[in-house]
């Protein structure tokens, strides 16, 4: 073999260096490599240059083409070609460039690197081939030792391989973006469903439902002025059944009509004072079950313009929400009206409780629906876990917010805060 010196006057040879260790083990090829080159020689001396290479632990596989024409044709057969070696000179002085175009135009493959070699740069010089032609790298035959071939094919192999996984990596997005829109139409269609099922429900469970509380009120009034006070505790019960079985259904009929996005805000004038007592009459009785006491702060409010019915049930739900989780302690229900940015009024309310107060955990999770503080078989509080998630969700819908600070059994501050004018967010 020709010294470097002697290099410079040959077409296509590679110098003498060190000899390159190589991985000689017994793998299947599954690099394939292009050589695109008029002279069978070239063909010849690149396998024994680079044949031996192993990378990643896959060999290469040589598809040989002797001609432009020839190498559009095998580029279609093998689109999983990771590097082509393509000469500029060929049938024509462009044939190297025509291929190099189609490959990247007609075959639309972006993925193959190529590597230009030729033997008369005068018929291509590098700058103008460089802007305008997709190609990956541009070598002068008589540049090309093996040392540098070699460095050439593996840095070439190596960034095919990287587009290759950033390619597969955005396919498996794409799936997974197909996967969770068929996962979300299968839940929306799921919860559509669920909707009209308890729409449709209503009135066959309502009904009988209403008659049980009926009659057992009316039983009760009858047991009563017969003087049967034995049958009256459990009478009692069973109203008290009905009643709870009653809340809870409109419980689960108001977070389905949340979740079908299908809640309706009727705004109304109405007196916030007047509101707060009536919210008080219907908790009172169990805030005094578990012997707590209730201070009530909430004087001279004025009037205000929203949803009084989603106000009615936020407040029911955090007043028997304090009054469930206390006992022998004391609530307090603090309202005041305060004005924000651009001089809108707001009212803020605070329902504060000395019951057994919550984690940061506890406090992260308490507005998802169904969640309870207690989840054991032997539970001692009752409730499905979803008046605060309601709550928030109307506070929402009346454009404010709803937020806890707690403690772990020093109890808890509620705190809602929604606009005076509910007209004024809209």
């Amino acid at each position: 073999m020709p010294s470097v010196a002697h290099q410079e006057d040959d077409d296509f040879l590679f110098a003498e260096e060190n000899e390159i260790k190589e991985v000689a083990t017994e793998v299947q090829p599954t690099w394939k490599v292009m050589i695109v080159d008029d002279e069978p020689a070239v063909h010849e001396v690149t396998r024994l240059a680079i044949g031996k290479i192993v990378f990643q632990n896959k060999g290469l596989n040589f598809v040989d083409a002797y001609s432009g024409a020839e190498a559009k044709r095998l580029i279609l057969e093998h689109p999983d070609t990771a590097l082509v070696l393509l000469d500029v000179v060929m049938e024509t002085d462009d044939a190297g460039l025509q291929v190099v175009r189609y490959i990247r135009e007609i075959a639309k493959n972006h993925f193959v690197r190529i590597v230009l070699r030729t033997g008369q740069p005068g018929q291509a010089p590098e700058t103008e081939i460089i802007l305008n032609y997709d190609i990956n790298d541009y070598k002068e035959k008589t540049e090309l030792t093996r040392q540098k071939l070699l460095t050439t094919v593996i840095s070439c192999l190596r960034s095919h391989n990287d587009m290759m996984t950033i390619e597969q990596n955005r396919r498996q997005l794409i799936d997974n973006e197909r996967i969770l829109k068929l996962a979300k139409r299968s839940a929306e269609s799921a919860n559509q469903a669920k909707t009209s099922f308890l729409s449709k429900m209503s009135h066959e469970l309502l009904t009988p439902l209403n008659a049980i509380i009926g009659y057992s009120d009316l039983l009760q009034e009858e047991a009563v002025m017969a003087g049967l006070d034995d049958f009256i505790p459990d009478i009692q019960k069973i109203s008290e059944a009905g009643q709870r079985l009653s809340r809870l259904y409109t419980c689960i009929l108001n977070i389905s009509k949340i979740e079908a996005d299908k809640l309706q805000v009727s705004p109304e004038v109405f007196n916030i004072c007047e509101l707060a007592n009536e919210v008080i009459l219907t908790t009172q009785a169990q805030i005094r079950h578990n012997h707590n006491q209730l201070q009530c702060q909430c004087t001279d409010l004025g009037m205000m313009q929203s949803d009084r019915n989603m106000l009615y049930q936020i407040l029911s739900s955090l007043l028997s929400n304090a009054g469930k989780f206390t006992q022998r302690g004391l609530i307090k229900l603090i309202g005041q009206r305060i004005t924000k940015e651009e001089n809108k009024e707001w009212l803020v309310i605070k329902v504060v409780d000395t019951g057994i107060g919550l984690t940061i955990e506890e406090m992260n999770a308490i507005f998802h629906p169904f969640t309870q503080l207690d989840n054991s078989t032997t539970r001692i509080y009752e409730g499905a876990g979803l008046g605060l998630a309601i709550a928030e969700n109307y506070c929402e819908v009346l454009g404010g917010t709803i937020s806890v600070e707690s403690k772990k059994g020093e109890g808890s501050t509620f705190t809602l805060e929604v606009p005076i004018n509910i007209l004024d967010e809209l």
